[in-house]
């Protein structure tokens, strides 16, 4: 089995149009119901993963500009895992923690660490323990990941930009590291599209 240090960067050749928040909440709960696949299969099994470097969980890594629509997608991703409780941004206690789904959601948001530097404050980002919930058999949604000093193994990113074209309508980018995520996320366009995944272009890096 390959290591976590040989997986495949990828990326999705062109952005997914989401024309309202309700259309970001249903990708993301997408995302969620696959996550519970894969990290419920027999892949994910101590013995297996003994074998891999790769984290437990799988982390989302959340960019876009204020209001673009990355705690909206985290919802989705509750409504996905069935949790009752409302997700709201941690951005004043930097992560939230919920429990009460079919696996557990880490929610993060890493705006205020912010230094002057452009970077996160180490030892804030010390105190919240983010390996310890990348170790986790849960999602980790990270929003504001470039002030992070560095990135998991593997991760699926999701950029998220107001269209220019199309008031209230987002763009979304895709990439990420390992060719199980890319999997899951060929699986949720086909879902979320009801197209051949194909279609919608994923791209390995040689």
């Amino acid at each position: 089995m390959a290591s976590a240090r040989d997986e495949e960067l990828w990326q999705q050749a062109s952005p997914l149009v989401l024309s309202s928040a309700a259309a970001t909440q249903s990708l993301a709960a997408l995302v969620a119901q696959a996550a519970v696949r894969l990290l419920r299969g027999p892949q994910h099994s101590p013995q297996r993963r003994s074998k891999t470097d790769s984290p437990p969980g799988l982390v989302i890594l959340l960019e876009g500009n204020l209001g673009s629509g990355k705690t909206t997608f985290v919802q989705g991703l509750g409504q996905g895992l069935g949790i009752p409780e409302p997700i709201d941004s941690p951005t004043f206690v930097l992560v939230q923690e919920y429990h009460t789904g079919r696996i557990p959601l880490f929610h993060c948001d890493l705006y205020r660490l912010e230094s002057a530097s452009g970077g996160a404050e180490s030892s804030a980002l010390d105190d919240l323990g983010l390996e310890e919930l990348w170790s986790q058999a849960g999602i980790t949604a990270i929003e504001w990941p470039q002030y992070l000093p560095y990135w998991p193994a593997t991760y699926l990113w999701l950029c998220l930009e107001a269209h220019p074209q199309a008031e209230g309508s987002r763009l979304l980018y895709a990439k990420g590291k390992g060719s199980q995520l890319a999997h899951l996320w060929q699986q949720v366009l086909s879902q979320f599209t009801q197209q051949d995944p194909q279609e919608n272009g994923i791209l390995f890096s040689s």
